[in-house]
């Protein structure tokens, strides 16, 4: 029984590598060899970012006497992202499972059902540490003498740390599932969430080097710091050097804490899988409406489609924000900017315009709303396409609502990038036309890949999202397009002023924006009303 769980609990977690979304069945054997192939690439790229801190911190902590530390640094390097990678998953696979009901409802006991859960939420956890553990042993083992039961010991300390890494995923799990549970709006928190960890991530990214320094000229500190507070991560680098003692301490609190939680889940699983909180039952008020026309009702739907998933809004809107936040830091940075934008562009006030309207145009690629909106109707598309209205009017819409959400944080760079630099009027006309004939011509290619290439078959709402041919063309062929242009002006520099050039980037884009305009209103409309 036990066995038939775990393995069920396993294919569950490790799903996205063997089966495809669109459908929801097993990909064939081509397929899995190049899912595995491409994974192993994403992997592989993580594990050599590790190996090169791992590599910049073994052989000055090694000529130290020091090899203790640097398995302490990189055990809690892999505790972090083992417990960020999996503490989103434990929510879902541990407490809020959708089979929960079905297997309660089985004759088998509570606990191996627990058991069968945490068998999945540990594997994850495993497989982020030790994409920063397997780099850090391979360094180690290069540059440092150890041998015999220090190797050993060695060997086994990932398995152990591990079960830290599921404690500590259990219990931040549990956090999340309470905060998620005393909000309102839940999907608005997710995405408030989800920003404020990736923002963390790309801080303590750039803020590595100097933390990797700061400990390579501090190593004292360090070291009193990992004695005093963290104890257990100091008998872990001790049992690497082969003290047998160390290794029993830093084994016995990883399981006892290990055990701790294991019990106070045991007592209350039941409770937590079987609870559902924050559904409060909604009582019916008649309430009158208030009548709308069709255009705006269906770019209400648009809106609350987009506000309603978290995916779309991280995946395909993640643009307003860096748009805004540039914005910010031009006003914030004011007069450090202006000392390089003076000593880069002291002469070249048409360069300039050409490099800020190139660079809030790739911004604007980063919102490819309309890219899988059609995809996103799905199997209810016959919902939409049985309304009194048009398909071009429900199009129409998909547009409006990708031009409302890019064009307005736009606006305010361009605002911004005024207020900095002191653009003349002519200037400013241009770059604000180039903008607004760039954005629609996106919105509407969007569309037409879209049409030409929809999935309305799909499982997952991340099928059509973030594995969808006509979004990866919308954001790299916007880049693509923004690159092409610079290289076009590098070529034309002699014969054509940045002024002149914008008029005909703009004239373009103008006839690009008009013919795929033309398509959508007859092909497109045509399309659209007869997908199924």
């Amino acid at each position: 029984m036990i066995k038939a769980m775990m393995k069920k609990q396993m294919q569950e977690s490790f799903c996205w590598l063997y089966q495809d979304k669109k459908t929801g069945k097993n990909r064939s054997m081509k397929g899995l060899i190049g899912y595995g192939l491409l994974y192993l690439l994403v992997f592989g790229c993580v594990g050599f970012v590790f190996y090169a801190i791992s590599d910049m911190l073994c052989e000055p902590f090694h000529g130290m006497g020091l090899d203790w530390l640097y398995i302490a640094l990189m055990g809690l390097m892999s505790v972090m992202l083992g417990v960020f990678g999996s503490v989103f998953n434990t929510y879902t696979s541990l407490y809020q499972a959708k089979d929960n009901d079905f297997l309660l409802a089985m004759p088998i006991p509570t606990k191996l059902l627990l058991v069968a859960r945490l068998t999945g939420v540990y594997a994850m956890g495993l497989l982020y540490e030790m994409l920063v553990m397997i780099p850090a042993l391979i360094v180690y083992f290069m540059d440092s003498d150890c041998h015999g039961s220090g190797v050993v010991f060695t060997l086994l300390i990932p398995f152990v740390l591990s079960f830290f890494v599921l404690t500590l995923s259990c219990v931040l799990g549990w956090v999340v599932a309470l905060i998620s549970s005393r909000l309102r709006h839940k999907k608005l928190a997710t995405v408030a969430i989800s920003l404020v960890f990736i923002g963390a991530y790309y801080y303590f990214y750039g803020k590595a080097f100097e933390l990797i320094q700061a400990m390579l000229a501090n190593p004292d500190a360090v070291s009193a710091v990992m004695k005093k507070v963290l104890f257990p991560f100091y008998h872990m680098g001790m049992a690497a050097e082969g003290h047998a003692g160390s290794m029993l301490i830093f084994t016995v609190v990883m399981l006892g804490c290990f055990v701790v939680v294991y019990l106070i889940l045991d007592r209350s699983f039941l409770r937590l899988a079987t609870t559902r909180r924050g559904e409060k039952k909604k009582a019916y008020v008649a309430k009158n409406t208030k009548e709308v026309s069709g255009a705006r009702a269906l770019l209400q739907k648009e809106f609350r489609m987009f506000l309603g998933s978290p995916t779309y809004m991280l995946n395909c809107g993640l643009g307003i924000l860096g748009m805004l936040i540039c914005a910010i830091f031009f006003v914030i940075k004011q007069e450090m900017l202006l000392e390089v934008l003076n000593l880069m562009f002291a002469d070249e006030k048409g360069l300039l315009m050409l490099v800020m309207t190139a660079g809030i145009c790739m911004m604007t690629t980063m919102n490819d709303m309309t890219a899988p909106s059609v995809s996103l109707e799905g199997n209810c598309i016959w919902l939409t396409q049985s309304l009194p209205v048009r398909g071009w009017q429900v199009l129409q819409a998909k547009l409006y609502m990708h031009l409302i959400l890019t064009l307005v944080p736009a606006a305010v760079v361009i605002v911004s990038i005024v207020w900095l630099t002191e653009m003349d009027m002519k200037a400013v006309l241009l770059m604000s036309v180039t903008v607004v004939l760039f954005v629609v011509f996106m919105a509407e290619l969007g569309l037409v890949l879209n049409l030409r290439m929809p999935n309305l078959n799909w499982t997952s709402e991340i099928a059509p999202i973030k594995q969808s041919a006509s979004v990866m063309i919308c954001l790299f062929g916007g880049w693509a397009l923004v690159i092409a242009c610079g290289g076009l002006y590098y070529l034309l520099r002699r014969v054509m002023t940045p002024a002149w050039f914008l008029v005909a980037i703009s004239t373009l884009l103008l006839i690009g924006c008009a013919w795929q305009m033309r398509w959508l209103r007859t092909r497109g409309e045509k399309i659209f009303e007869h997908l199924s």
